[in-house]
């Protein structure tokens, strides 16, 4: 009985991260304390993690992924992420592009665009698809991540606290959408937290995969960023929770 209840709560959670130990009760017509040690011995099984607003399953929780393995993940996501975000930039402006596969979609629209802006990364390999662009880049100085590519460190967050731009696009590996958005390392959500403050605006671009995942450390929450621009498989319902959050273009 025990092990049919818990393996209920496990798909219960893979279906809704914000289910409450009494709608798990009232389903399973058991009492609240008896979930609440469900929950307990699953946690301690490490099958389940639990914040103070949600029920995640282990696996939700994530770590660094290298370049290699995310670059054709999503990839049609990626490319209308990047698609969208084009009409946020506006000739001769200075953008910030974050470290990612989502944002270097977004470099590969503006190496052909029939205008020029100047571009402000961390991510190697975003500059190195501009070498040749008609754009000045701009690459932040610090310590190169292996096996991804980004740029962090000390030299990174003393330049990040010394520039304005007009647009930030900054992208994340893991949101919650009432509890924000996570990276795996604080180091790295530093960088993007002040990668966010040096906009005027400041977009999270990031694909339906991420949803109702987190990591180790908060960067922000929803709020603030001036939009999230995302795909289209993200269902109704969470939508209209981003939105009151954010603008979702």
């Amino acid at each position: 009985m025990k092990i049919k209840r818990q393996q209920y709560i496990v798909n219960r959670v893979a279906e809704d991260s914000n289910v409450t130990i009494e709608l798990l009760a009232a389903e399973l017509n058991v009492s609240e304390m008896t979930v609440r040690r469900d929950l307990k011995e699953l946690e301690s099984n490490e099958q389940i993690i639990r914040t103070s607003t949600s029920i995640l399953l282990k696996d939700s929780f994530l770590n660094e992924v290298p370049f290699v393995k995310k670059q054709l993940v999503n990839i049609e996501e990626k490319r209308l992420i990047a698609k969208k975000a084009m009409q946020f930039i506006k000739p001769d402006e200075t953008i910030l592009l974050d470290a990612g596969t989502t944002t270097l979609e977004i470099c590969k629209l503006l190496k052909n665009a029939d205008f020029t802006v100047r571009i402000v990364t961390n991510d190697i390999k975003a500059a190195a698809e501009l070498i040749d662009s008609q754009h000045e880049v701009i690459i932040l100085g610090g310590t190169v991540q292996q096996n991804v590519g980004s740029m962090y460190g000390a030299q990174t967050i003393d330049m990040l606290n010394n520039i304005k731009v007009n647009v930030s696009f900054v992208g994340t590996q893991a949101m919650m959408i009432d509890e924000g958005i996570f990276a795996p390392t604080i180091e790295k959500a530093k960088v993007k937290r002040l990668m966010m403050k040096c906009g005027q605006t400041a977009y999270l671009v990031v694909d339906s995969s991420k949803l109702s995942h987190t990591a180790f450390s908060k960067i922000c929450d929803l709020k603030d960023f001036t939009g999230i621009i995302t795909d289209d498989h993200i269902g109704p319902n969470e939508l209209d929770r981003i939105a009151e959050h954010t603008a979702v273009i």
